[in-house]
């Protein structure tokens, strides 16, 4: 049998995260996803310098394929300029669509299957059937005449609770009841959440993660942004408590403590220790495990610490060898939950903000916690980090990286 190799990340890059409203229209709101995901990987391939026709596959994840996202690993391969030789994948599994398409990157790699992989994900909700965003849309009369909305097995729903299979709202409040989370907590939490993103966008933490694209403002003029649209710097924890409960009349979740629907596209290269060390790249992380996981829908943001557990466990570490953790704000709740169950600092979680407020480009949010958190541990000098995200109808993922100290005369990180 052959051996086991390591596999490591070794560049990470995304767009600006823009809002997806057709009421108030986002950066993105005109341009297709998978130009987004296109972008995204020119930048990736422009940075490491790697030929193309040497990449063994690409690993897209977007759970809507629909219209523009429909064999969008491939057309992204092809709209990129890659030889008709490169491959592509399209992965779905609900939010963690990009990491479960980052796992199978990793296993090609470690199994010899594969030398140099790039994963990444897409998403414009803004082009989603959704009846609020997109309500006068052709494709959302599509969606409708062929159930892409949703036409669940009765056998199925005669499981699981019917709020769980109508929206993820209910499910955060199912799971605030489960752990005696309170509406304050989770107020509090977003109120950091856009504390924390502002300063991250103010200080340039992110500039090295986030490729200036060109947008739509407000105004209608279009420009070179490089910030995610939903952040807001002068949120208050005043103006949080005033927001109605959404997802059910004495709830606890507003839209303070709920992620933002985003337009986005993000971009990792995953490759061979070996091959790395033969371009003179240097790695960003080594990945030490990967894990999923399920838990009844009703709680679906729980499956992110199931998940993040199970990859502790893989990996040989408990939760007080981690340094840092990401974790995907789908609702305030699922970090906060993170916490109370592992029992650790609040300090060393989406130190640099979340979903709250940076937003929920479904597809695209799984790698980017993974590379937010590489960028964040290489600039803190951290050891171990974990990156997780909870999944629609209660599935988990979650990755475990370490930060080494690796050999001389490769390309210098965050030249």
């Amino acid at each position: 049998m052959a051996e086991i190799r390591e596999a490591v990340m070794v560049d990470f890059v995304r767009t600006p995260f823009g809002r997806a409203s057709k009421k108030r229209p986002g950066f993105f709101t005109d341009v297709r996803s998978d130009d987004l995901g296109i972008i995204a990987v020119e930048e990736l391939m422009k940075r490491t310098k790697v030929d193309h026709a040497s990449v063994d596959d690409i690993i897209i994840g977007t759970p809507t394929q629909l219209g523009e996202q429909a064999q969008a690993a491939r057309s992204i391969t092809l709209a990129a300029g890659f030889p008709f030789e490169v491959p592509g994948l399209t992965v779905d599994r609900a939010c963690g669509s990009s990491l479960s398409g980052a796992q199978i990157a990793v296993w090609a790699i470690q199994t010899g299957a594969a030398d140099i992989v790039i994963a990444g994900g897409i998403e414009s909700l803004s082009h989603f059937p959704n009846p609020v965003i997109t309500p006068d849309t052709d494709l959302l009369e599509l969606a409708k005449e062929f159930g892409a909305r949703g036409n669940p097995n009765p056998k199925m729903a005669a499981r699981v609770d019917p709020g769980a299979m109508l929206g993820m709202g209910i499910t955060a409040e199912y799971l605030a009841d489960k752990l005696d989370i309170s509406r304050e907590e989770m107020d509090q939490w977003a109120l950091r959440s856009n504390l924390r993103a502002a300063a991250a966008q103010k200080e340039g933490k992110l500039k090295h993660e986030i490729i200036p694209v060109e947008g739509k403002l407000p105004d209608g003029t279009v420009a070179l942004v490089d910030y995610d649209q939903d952040v807001r710097p002068d949120s208050t924890i005043e103006k949080i408590r005033t927001l109605p409960p959404v997802y059910k009349p004495d709830g606890k979740v507003n839209a303070a403590s709920s992620s933002k629907e985003s337009d986005g596209g993000s971009m990792a290269m995953f490759m061979s220790k070996e091959k790395a060390r033969g371009l003179g790249l240097k790695p960003m992380v080594t990945i030490r495990s990967t894990a999923v996981a399920g838990c009844d829908p009703a709680i679906m943001g729980y499956s992110a610490y199931l998940a993040s557990k199970k990859a502790l466990e893989r990996a040989g570490l408990s939760a007080k060898d981690i340094d840092l953790w990401e974790t995907n704000e789908a609702f305030a709740v699922v970090p906060l939950a993170l916490i109370k169950e592992f029992g650790i600092d609040p300090e060393r979680v989406n130190v640099n903000g979340g979903a709250c407020c940076i937003g929920h480009a479904v597809g695209a949010s799984g790698i980017r916690l993974v590379g937010t958190l590489a960028h964040e541990m290489n600039r803190r000098g951290s050891r171990y980090g974990v990156a997780s995200i909870c999944g629609g109808m209660g599935q988990g993922t979650a990755v475990v990286v370490e930060r080494e100290d690796y050999w001389d005369g490769h390309r210098a990180f965050l030249s």
